[in-house]
This record gives structure tokens, C-alpha cells and sequence, in this order.
């Protein structure tokens, strides 16, 4: 009796190690990252008071934002709840989309802004039904109307997180770049992936963005997101941040 319960002591902890291990998003900064950006419905000069109170309120301390990381996840335009296990992780316990999750680190590690890039355009978050409408508005050469805004005037740096759908950027992520002038800025591209990396990403950005210079970026596997925070830290590092 006493080796069956010593069994099934030992099982637990085990399974309580690799729950703790897998998706957790590692150690929550003491500071995380500024949302910026407001929705687009708004007073069209909200984005610029927004931005002038910011740099009002930061210049003083010296600690104005120069890097601003814009993401794209399909869990901010639907339900969270629908969107499937391969998509999602429970990243510094929330729930979040992988972009979502990988934008928060590069932001707090490289002490950037956060901008949600949301649609107007609800998308399907099932699986399958995702697919099927990223692959229609390719085919469509379709630009989803943007559903917030950014001044991002006062940024030298801008990181685009996003998930790879059919081997390149989504289209939302198009609608982002066709809405804003990058000229002069870095650009660093960060994916999230299912074995196509960072697919097309660079080449694009750089013949969307001609007078920007494209950084390599780098990418994270799906599956591999809820334990990425150190690899992005390094990966960052890397790149002198």
C-alpha cells in the first residue's frame, strides 16, 4: 500500500511540474509594456492628444518611448473562447493569442509600446475557417479596414508581430503597412509559426517599405510560444537590445 502511494505521490508531482512548465509564459515582469493607440470611432485627434500628453508626461523623466512593437492576433478581432488550443497559450496567467504573448515580451524586455492592430472584420477563430478566409483575402488582395490607430511619429523602431498565415503576413498586417509610412524606421519582424518561419516576411517589408530598413527578425514555432520568453530575451539580445 505505502509503494502504491509513494506511486502515485511521485505521478502527481510530476504532472504538477510539466503543468507549470509548459504555457505558463515563464516570469511576468515587475513592469510590463504601455498599450498605446486608440480605436479609430474615436475624435480623430485623440491619437495625436494621446501621443502629445505621452511624450509630455515622459520627455521630463527621459524615459520617452523610441520603440513601439504593433501586433496582429486573431484573438483580439473574435472570441477568446473560440479560438482553438494551436492559437492560443496562457501566457503570465492570461489567455492571449501567441502573437499576442511574443509582443508582450519583445515590449517589456525592449522597454517599447504595445499597438493592437484590429480589424473592423470579425474573424472566424476556428481553425479551419480561419484558413479558409486568410487564404480567400489573399487570393483578394483584401485590406481589412483598420478598427484602431496609431501615432507612431515618434517612434525610430517599430517591431510587427504576427502569425504566419499561408507562408506569409496576414492581411491585416498589409492593411498596417499600406496605412503607415515606415520611411526611415527600423523595421524587426517577429512571427509566430507552424514550420514556415519568418516565410516571406523580410523581402515583403522591405518592398512594402523601401526607404525603412528590415532587420531579420526572428521567428517562434506555435507549439513553442508558451515556453519562448527566455529564447525571445536571447533573441533580442542578439539583435543590441
Amino acid at each position: 500500500m505505502k509503494r502504491i502511494l509513494t506511486i502515485i505521490t511521485l505521478a502527481a508531482i510530476l504532472l504538477t511540474a510539466c503543468a507549470s512548465s509548459s504555457g505558463n509564459g515563464g516570469t511576468k515582469p515587475a513592469q510590463t509594456a504601455k498599450q498605446v493607440g486608440v480605436a479609430k470611432s474615436d475624435d480623430a485627434a485623440a491619437v495625436a492628444r494621446q501621443s502629445s500628453g505621452e511624450a509630455q508626461e515622459e520627455t521630463s523623466s527621459k524615459q520617452q518611448s523610441k520603440i513601439l512593437v504593433a501586433y496582429f492576433t486573431p484573438a483580439e478581432n473574435g472570441e477568446l473562447d473560440a479560438i482553438t488550443s494551436a492559437s492560443k497559450v496562457n501566457f503570465w496567467g492570461e489567455d492571449m493569442g501567441n502573437a499576442q504573448a511574443m509582443a508582450n515580451v519583445v515590449a517589456a524586455y525592449a522597454g517599447a509600446d504595445l499597438f493592437s492592430v484590429q480589424t473592423v472584420k470579425d474573424y472566424p477563430l476556428e481553425y479551419n475557417d480561419l484558413a479558409d478566409n486568410a487564404k480567400a483575402e489573399q487570393d483578394a488582395g483584401e485590406l481589412p479596414e483598420l478598427a484602431t490607430a496609431v501615432d507612431i511619429s515618434s517612434y525610430d523602431t517599430v517591431f510587427i508581430v504576427y502569425p504566419i498565415w499561408w507562408y506569409t503576413m496576414p492581411q491585416p498586417i498589409y492593411s498596417f503597412l499600406n496605412e503607415y509610412d515606415l520611411s526611415g524606421k527600423t523595421i524587426i519582424p517577429v512571427t509566430t509559426h507552424e514550420g514556415s518561419g519568418l516565410a516571406d516576411s523580410v523581402s515583403k517589408l522591405t518592398e512594402l517599405e523601401p526607404n525603412a530598413t528590415v532587420k531579420d527578425g526572428f521567428s517562434v514555432r506555435g507549439a513553442d510560444v508558451g515556453s519562448s520568453q527566455e529564447d525571445i530575451e536571447n533573441r533580442l539580445k542578439e539583435q543590441g537590445f
